[in-house]
Order: structure tokens, then C-alpha cells, then sequence
């Protein structure tokens, strides 16, 4: 129950208390009893409680023997009264929970007091109506959740021909095009890695691994299909033709491409949440970052978990080796963060601070300089002192529209982002201009990469299109699709 919900139980309480009270006024006057305002208000508390042993049922006492045994028990009376005051207070939120999840259980001083048990129901279903109206208000506004996100959908189509149409005003040696679109996966593709031996593995919310030749255009069909049973998050070719894969259902699963892989050789598992990252940090170890809030590395020949890395306060997105051998992370809690992960140390030694939501991919460049990119749109520069021993932001580059969700370096003089806006820029670092806009996506791009295909440096990327498309630097091939399922 929500804030609204509890203000609303807290008004039905005390109205449910006053009635009480008055119903219980009312017998007193009708018994006609002799005691005085303050003997009233402590014998109808002692009713209230005829089974707890300060008075029985049925006792029955003339008025000089009531008043003698009142001020003979006064101070056994008040401790009793405040007890009885205190504990209908604090019973009273658990006694409605129990009617509301449990059938009315019969007692003897429910029994004696009918009409106040009328009034209890009547309140209690006046409690159920609000909830009942809180969960219809929910319904409402998931409802209106979906309906934003089908016009999301209708309007894919729009948003895409509108960037066709923006005008291209950059240089014609910089430019990249979508040579080759793959075809296959029925929902969105998560994920792609280029193999050791040439070919490309690509992983998807449709549950499966594909294995795609694309260096040979006459195939139509993935070379090999590895059945999941969750979405596929991230890839990992820890050694040759062996891959890990991260899971919606929590493990990290060992797949041998030599075999039909009709089942994994191994599943690691210690997450209790989704494994969104997997990346490999020497000959033995690799890490994993979850949405448990926690990343792990393990020991992939012993199959075993080494250490856990906590200090994030969200669901972690994305991690990097960086080439000082320490690991960096970034989170849902819109922090980066920067492990010492050697000699089994596994601290925390700086926290990046300066996104506005969400960190979901980071890069590091080949000049040290570490790339974040968030859903506040931007891409942030972060650079290491030698003299304060510690990173520091130099720079952001604003010109998505949308989410930034992948980041990739091209050579030693670019790099690319690829964006919920449906497009892939690609960046001068000297300059730190945007020198080229790659649209050819009908929705957000998940991932990029660089793969090479038949000596090419082409970048692939994926997308909620269920689409990989790869893009050549050569403005003067025609764009070609090749079918693929």
C-alpha cells in the first residue's frame, strides 16, 4: 500500500476507534452504574478485557463494594488501563491486516460486544475498497506505461525517416555505411563478439546464441543456434571457440562450439540476478556484474568464484579492464567505479561522480582516458592526475538525443557511440567533434563493435531492431542486405 493508501488506513483507524468508544459510552448508560467519570472510563476499559482476570464475566458488585474495590485496586486499575490503551493502539493496524487476509476469528469478547464487531467490518470493508481502488489506480498507470511504449513503436518509422532526412554536412573521407544487414533473431540482439577464428556470435532476447559466417554473403543462415533458457546478455570467448554467456536467469553459462551444444559444459552460478557484463581479465580470471548490485570474478579453469566487489547501491551495467590493470564499473546508481583488483585487494579506490542517471557503458581509450556513457545523454571524459592520483572529469560531449548505451574506439583516431535515438556518431578524439552521424537502425542500438571481416575494420551493431548491421568506411559501396535466419 502506497503513502496515499496509508494516510487513508490511519483516518479509518481513528474513526473505527472514536465509534468504539462512543458504543461503549452508550452501554455504560444504559446499565445505569453508580461509578464516578473517572471509574467510568476505567471499567469500560475493564470490559473491554473481561478475560484478561482483572474483572470476570458475569461479576456483579453493589455500588459501596464498586467503589470500595476501586480505590482499593486504583493503581493496579491505571497500570491496567494504560496497558489495555497501549495495546489497542498498536494491535489495531494488525487486527484490520488480520481481518482483511483471514476470516474473522470468533473470541468471547467479540461476542460480547456485537455491535462494535458491526462497526469493525464496516471499517474494514471501507479499507478493502481503498486498496481495491489503490490497485485499479496502479492498473491505470501501468496502463498508460504500455500505451506510451506502443507509440514509441508507431513511431519508429516517423523518427526514422526523419533522421534520413537531416542533412549531411561531413567529410566524405570519414564516412561509414551499412554494408551488410544480418537477419535472424526474433527479438532484440543484446549482444555481438567476434570469435577467434573469423565468425561472429550474437545473442538475443529471443534466447538463443547465433553463429554467423559473415564473411561469406551466400550464406543465409546462422552456422549454428545455441538454445538458452534466458535472455542473453553478454558474450565472452575466454579461449578458443569456448564462450560464456551472461543470463536473465542468473548464470553464467560455458558453451563448447566444437559440440552441437545441445547443453552447456558448465554453469557458474552465485548471481540472484541477471548478469549484464562478463569480461575477461587475465589467462585465468574473468568478472561478472549483475543486477544484484554486486560483481564477481572467478577462476575459469577451476571453476570456481574467487572474490566479490560490493559498493554500488544499484544494479550494476557495464565493466572495463583498464589498462593499469584495475576494473571499472558503472551503475544504475549513476556512479563510476574504479577496483583494485590485484593481489586480491578487491577495494573501491575512487568513485566518479557526474552522470545525472544511469551509467551504462564505459570504454577506456588507447590514451588512458576513460569514456561514460549515460541515459542523461551524454558522454563523459574522465582523465587520471599524476599529481592527485586520481581521474577526474575534462570533458562532455552532448549530441544524442537519447540514452547513450555502447561505446567502442575505431583506431587511435576515433571512437563511436551508439544511442537510443537510433544512431551510431562517430568521434575525432583530438578534437573531440562529432565527424560522422550512422543512421540505418529503425530503433535504439544495444551494442557496437569493431570486428574484421576479410581484412575490413567494419563496426557492428546491434539493435532492438533484431537487426545487426555492419558499416564500412568507404562511401562508395552500395548497401546490401543479406538474409539471414
Amino acid at each position: 500500500m502506497g503513502t496515499c493508501g496509508e494516510e487513508k488506513s490511519k483516518k479509518e483507524i481513528k474513526n473505527f476507534k472514536d465509534e468504539f468508544k462512543k458504543s461503549q459510552k452508550k452501554s455504560d448508560k444504559n446499565k445505569n452504574t453508580s461509578y464516578n467519570n473517572q471509574s467510568n472510563k476505567k471499567d469500560n476499559d475493564r470490559k473491554m478485557h473481561v478475560n484478561t482476570g482483572i474483572l470476570k464475566e458475569g461479576d456483579q458488585l453493589n455500588s459501596n463494594e464498586k467503589k470500595e474495590k476501586n480505590y482499593e485496586n486504583k493503581n493496579k486499575f491505571e497500570l491496567s488501563t494504560k496497558k489495555t490503551e497501549d495495546n489497542t493502539n498498536e494491535n489495531m493496524t494488525k487486527e484490520i491486516k488480520e481481518k482483511l487476509n483471514n476470516k474473522p476469528k470468533e473470541n468471547k469478547e467479540n461476542k460480547e460486544n456485537k455491535e462494535n464487531d458491526e462497526d469493525f467490518d464496516d471499517t474494514i470493508n471501507m479499507i478493502a475498497k481503498n486498496d481495491l481502488k489503490e490497485d485499479e489506480e496502479k492498473k491505470e498507470q501501468n496502463n498508460i506505461e504500455n500505451e506510451k511504449n506502443e507509440n514509441f513503436n508507431d513511431k519508429r518509422e516517423e523518427i526514422y525517416n526523419s533522421l534520413k532526412s537531416e542533412p549531411k554536412n561531413y567529410s566524405k573521407i570519414n564516412q561509414y555505411n551499412n554494408t551488410q544487414t544480418i537477419l535472424g533473431h526474433s527479438e532484440k540482439v543484446t549482444h555481438l563478439i567476434q570469435l577467434e577464428l573469423g565468425k561472429l556470435a550474437s545473442g538475443s532476447y529471443d534466447k538463443t546464441i547465433r553463429i554467423w559466417d559473415a564473411s561469406d554473403k551466400s550464406k543465409t543462415e546462422a552456422e549454428k543456434i545455441i538454445q538458452e533458457d534466458g535472455y542473453v546478455l553478454s558474450l565472452l570467448e575466454f579461449e578458443k571457440n569456448k564462450i560464456l554467456s551472461g543470463t536473465s536467469n542468473n548464470l553464467i553459462n560455458l558453451w563448447d562450439l566444437d559440440t552441437d551444444c545441445s547443453k552447456c559444459d558448465f554453469s557458474f552460478e552465485g548471481h540472484e540476478l541477471w548478469v549484464n557484463c562478463i569480461i575477461k581479465l587475465d589467462d585465468r580470471r574473468f568478472a561478472s556484474a549483475s543486477n544484484d548490485v554486486t560483481i564477481i570474478i572467478w577462476d575459469y579453469y577451476e571453476r570456481q568464484y574467487l572474490s566479490l566487489l560490493e559498493g554500488h547501491e544499484d544494479c550494476i551495467l557495464c565493466l572495463t579492464l583498464l589498462r593499469n590493470g584495475k576494473l571499472c564499473s558503472g551503475s544504475v546508481d549513476k556512479n563510476i567505479k574504479i577496483w583494485d583488483i590485484e593481489n586480491d585487494n578487491n577495494n573501491c579506490v575512487q568513485t566518479l561522480n557526474g552522470h545525472e542517471r544511469w551509467v551504462k557503458c564505459i570504454l577506456e581509450l588507447d590514451n588512458g582516458i576513460i569514456l561514460s556513457g549515460s541515459d542523461d545523454k551524454c558522454i563523459k571524459l574522465w582523465e587520471y592526475d599524476i599529481e592527485e592520483f586520481k581521474y577526474k572529469l575534462i570533458k562532455t560531449l552532448k549530441e544524442h538525443n537519447h540514452s547513450v548505451r555502447a561505446l567502442c574506439q575505431i583506431d587511435e583516431k576515433y571512437f563511436a557511440s551508439g544511442s537510443f535515438d537510433f544512431t551510431i556518431k562517430i568521434w575525432e578524439i583530438n578534437t573531440w567533434n562529432c565527424v560522422q552521424t550512422l543512421i540505418g537502425h529503425e530503433s535504439i542500438i544495444i551494442w557496437i563493435n569493431i570486428v574484421n571481416i576479410e581484412g575490413k575494420k567494419m563496426i557492428a551493431s546491434c539493435s532492438d531492431d533484431k537487426s545487426i548491421k555492419l558499416w564500412e568506411k568507404n562511401n562508395d559501396i552500395e548497401d546490401k542486405q543479406v538474409l539471414m535466419s
